[in-house]
C-alpha cells in the first residue's frame, strides 16, 4: 500500500505517528491512494519522464522520517512514512494537464506498473498526484508517502 499525502509540519506527522503506531494520521485529511507506486522507481520514472531526463535512484529524493531508525531495523514490515524532496513535488505541480495523456502512456510501458494499470487509471491517479502537489505547493506543505506491505 502506497499514500500520498501533504503535510505542514513533519515533527507533528512524526509525533502523531508515534502516538498512534504508525496508523495514517488522522488530522490529514487530503489523501491520494496510490497503490503500488512508490517514491523511488515507480513515481521517480514518472517524475523523470516529466523532466525529459533520465531516471536515476536519486531522481526523487525521499527521506525516511518514521519510524526513527527505521533504516537499520530489517525486520520491521512498516509502516513506514517518507518525506519527498520538494522538486518532486513542484514537478509534479507543474506537469500541464494536456501533457498527462502522454505521459501516464509512456508511464503504463515501465515493468514496475502493475499489469491492471493502464493508461487510463494512471491518467486519472496522475491528475490526482498533480492537484496534490499543487494544493502542497500552495500551503507550503511538503509532500508524504505512507507505505505499508
Amino acid at each position: 500500500m502506497t499514500d500520498y499525502f501533504r503535510a505542514h509540519s513533519v515533527p507533528a506527522i512524526q509525533a502523531e505517528l508515534t502516538l498512534h503506531e504508525g496508523d495514517q494520521p488522522a488530522t490529514v485529511g487530503d489523501w491520494v491512494a496510490a497503490k503500488s507506486v512508490e517514491p523511488t522507481v515507480v513515481l521517480g520514472q514518472l517524475i523523470a519522464f516529466a523532466r525529459d531526463e533520465p531516471w536515476t535512484p536519486a531522481t526523487v529524493n525521499d527521506r525516511l522520517v518514521w519510524p526513527e531508525g527505521g533504516e537499520q531495523d530489517t525486520t520491521h514490515e512498516g509502516p513506514w512514512i517518507t518525506v519527498l524532496d520538494d522538486a518532486t513535488r513542484d514537478t509534479l505541480a507543474t506537469i500541464p494537464d494536456d501533457r498527462v495523456p502522454a505521459l501516464a502512456a509512456r508511464w503504463a510501458t515501465i515493468e514496475e506498473v502493475p499489469p491492471a494499470a493502464d493508461a487510463a487509471y494512471l491518467a486519472e491517479l496522475m491528475a490526482e498526484l498533480i492537484a496534490l502537489a499543487r494544493r502542497a505547493r500552495e500551503s507550503g506543505d511538503s509532500l508524504l508517502c505512507w507505505m505499508s506491505l
